[in-house]
């Protein structure tokens, strides 16, 4: 069942994802349509569908989700990223099933045949193709690509356990490290910098489909 995320003001919204797999793994459309399965877990997402080999695509009715979903593709690399926003509208349904077409549809057109990894591009149904609001959008996950890049495998390995709801004392048990060595480990890999990042993502995104 789709939920549509709703405002104070009493309209709702819908985004959507389509992603392009580019790395190089011999097996990726098994690689592909592990990540969709998991992807479809997600609260808030619709069922990642398989578009060919290499393309995923899904509607998503939180703008958090929508972040979590850009956060983990970003993360694993090897991605190039679409999303498309479809503004508010005055009388939501609980399921409606034409603005969720609307929005994958310009999900994918956000997509480039050209795109490369770690490419983040954003269209809003209704909008100008040099929309601000766009830019913006795509600019936030820009630096925070930035940020997943430079990481260290013992980053990478500390951000995923706390990203996945652990404070730091569980997940320096999880490691088998002190909670010193943890926030250290968490320091250099620019955890604060990613938790502000995806906090002005999703504000960007639920700024982006006000009517």
């Amino acid at each position: 069942m789709c939920w549509i995320f709703m405002s104070e003001r009493g309209w709702s919204s819908m985004w959507a994802l389509h992603a392009r797999y580019r790395g190089r793994d011999t097996r990726r459309a098994e690689l592909v349509r592990r990540f969709a399965e998991a992807l479809s877990t997600l609260e808030g997402a619709g069922e990642f569908e398989l578009l060919g080999v290499e393309d995923i695509r899904a509607h998503i009715t939180h703008p958090a989700t929508a972040c979590d979903v850009v956060m983990a593709l970003l993360a694993a690399g090897d991605w190039a990223i679409g999303i498309g926003v479809v503004p508010g509208i005055d009388k939501p349904t609980d399921e409606d099933e034409a603005q969720i077409e609307l929005a994958k549809k310009t999900a994918s057109e956000a997509l480039r045949p050209t795109a490369r990894a770690g490419a983040v591009k954003v269209r809003i149904v209704g909008a100008r193709r040099d929309d601000p609001r766009a830019f913006n959008i795509s600019a936030s996950f820009a630096l925070m690509a930035q940020v997943l890049s430079k990481r260290s495998f013992e980053g990478r390995e500390a951000t995923s356990l706390m990203r996945s709801g652990m404070n730091q004392n569980e997940a320096a048990a999880e490691l088998g490290i002190s909670k010193q060595a943890m926030s250290q480990r968490l320091q250099a890999a620019g955890w604060q910098a990613e938790q502000a990042g995806w906090q002005l993502a999703v504000n960007l995104l639920e700024h982006s489909a006000q009517p």
